[in-house]
């Protein structure tokens, strides 16, 4: 087997595992919000939850990242996908807020250990294309959001939130079994003599080379466009039903419609964009972010099915676009460290959606939706433009 064939294999299999494990997760986790509302929870303390998820993945990815050093990533993406599964069992005996926040910090490490161990393969695997074979993994989702919150609606409909718990866990456990099935990837382990201060100089290096001028500026715009996308993200399903005045039956044709629109739009259109220039990639994704995002201030009084639908699908196209120039960034210039580079990769994002989820329950009440998407869009446009300003300056 040809070493290019053989890499466009782990491309493939991590895609495949991400997304068993997201039509599992996702078969409930979409209308995860509208379980907490009905246990209770303020839209602050929902913002909560979700800060205590991807706080921790932020904070375990460097641990992940040491222990690909000693590990098959394969075996670590299983025992994330195990933890995913030991998540939904969790919400099946929910037993107030609670214990709803640490299985919170247990999905959190659950994912660190997933996400950080797929990144790792990926980068150390990156195929023909970097940026497109990240695509594959960040499109992996979207195909999961097409069939899997229908699945799910009608599940928790006939059944209740239980079901869906259940057979969220059943897939997310077969997913697991897929993860340990890539233990034939490619890998390089690290020597165990000073293997800790080897892991605390690399990482040194690391970090310099993502706070560089070179890379920093363009690492922080996809960062920023990751925070303000989470400001609205995780109550967004109840800004459809309650500002826009959807049903549960358009709520879920809306996300199935997007998840499957996004997707041929990226096989014929967006694919073209990804010209190997990963730079190009953050700058232009953030552009378009941040105009969506404005439009939907400006729009706010107007807004209806149809141009929510288009103006997010806008949002998702910018948000997609800056994950992946920044996933082939750190791949790029980290070439040889695939451990750093999946760790660090997979703090920007949690990080930011930490930040932004717990930000957006106090903004939310504070600025009201239509300000909060004005004030924040705007800032990601200043953001690109200080950004393309000090590009021309360093050239």
């Amino acid at each position: 087997m040809s070493q290019a064939k053989q890499k466009n294999d782990v491309v493939r299999d991590v895609t495949l595992v991400h997304f068993a494990l997201m039509f599992g997760y996702r078969t409930f986790s979409l209308y995860y919000p509208l379980f907490l509302a009905a246990q209770g929870f303020t839209l602050t303390q929902i913002g909560q939850a979700y800060l205590f998820i991807y706080l921790p993945i932020a904070l375990g990815a460097p641990l992940a990242g040491f222990l690909t050093r000693l590990i098959h990533p394969a075996f670590m993406a299983a025992a994330g996908c195990l933890g995913y599964a030991a998540y939904a069992l969790g919400m099946f005996f929910f037993d107030g807020a609670g214990i709803v926040y640490l299985w919170q910090i247990a999905l959190g490490l659950s994912a660190a250990f997933f996400f950080t161990a797929s990144r790792a393969l990926l980068m150390a695997n990156p195929g023909a294309n970097a940026e497109r074979g990240f695509s594959w993994f960040y499109n992996a989702p979207y195909w999961a959001g097409v069939a899997a919150p229908a699945a799910g609606a009608v599940i928790i409909w006939k059944f209740g939130f239980a079901t869906a718990f259940l057979i969220s866990a059943a897939i997310c456990v077969y997913a697991a079994l897929l993860a340990a099935g890539m233990f034939g990837a490619p890998w390089r382990f690290s020597k165990s003599d000073s293997l800790f201060n080897n892991f605390i100089s690399g990482w040194n290096n690391s970090i310099k080379i993502v706070f560089s001028k070179k890379i920093g500026i363009f690492i922080l715009l996809s960062f920023i466009v990751a925070l303000v996308e989470s400001l609205v993200h995780p109550f967004f399903v109840l800004f459809l039903k309650d500002n826009i005045g959807l049903n549960q039956t358009q709520v879920l044709q809306f996300t199935a419609i997007s998840a499957a629109v996004f997707s041929i739009f990226y096989f014929f259109i967006l694919k073209r964009w990804q010209t190997g220039d990963p730079k190009t990639a953050i700058k232009r994704g953030g552009l378009v972010a941040g105009l969506a995002t404005m439009a939907f201030g400006f729009l706010m009084p107007l807004l209806n099915y149809a141009s929510v639908f288009l103006v997010e699908f806008a949002r998702g196209v910018g948000g997609f676009l800056t994950g992946t120039g920044r996933s082939a960034l750190l791949a790029k210039e980290l070439k040889g460290r695939p451990s750093d580079a999946g760790a660090l990769d997979t703090i920007f994002s949690p990080l930011s959606i930490a930040l932004g989820s717990f930000a957006g329950g106090y903004l939310i009440q504070w600025l009201g939706y239509q300000w909060l998407f004005l004030v924040s869009g705007a800032v990601i446009v200043v953001a690109v433009f200080i950004n393309m300003s000090l590009c021309k300056r360093g050239s």
